[in-house]
């Protein structure tokens, strides 16, 4: 039997009260914000696959006007 299995297993045979309290301890566990190095880091990404999709695009266009 796996860990989340028996953990899966435990959970259901609580009582509800007990449910409920487990679930707002869980959530207080988990924390979705990005720290703001993780933000910068995502941001920083975004920006240079903007630049290189910009670049990309300049040359298409530079190699159309040649061509045209």
């Amino acid at each position: 039997m796996t860990t989340m299995t028996e953990i899966k297993r435990a959970a259901s045979d609580l009582p509800q009260r007990k449910k409920r309290a487990l679930v707002r301890w869980l959530q207080t566990q988990v924390d979705d914000r990005l720290s703001d190095e993780a933000m910068m880091a995502v941001a920083a990404d975004g920006a240079r696959a903007l630049d290189k999709r910009e670049g990309t695009d300049a040359k298409r266009k530079t190699r159309r006007g040649l061509a045209g």
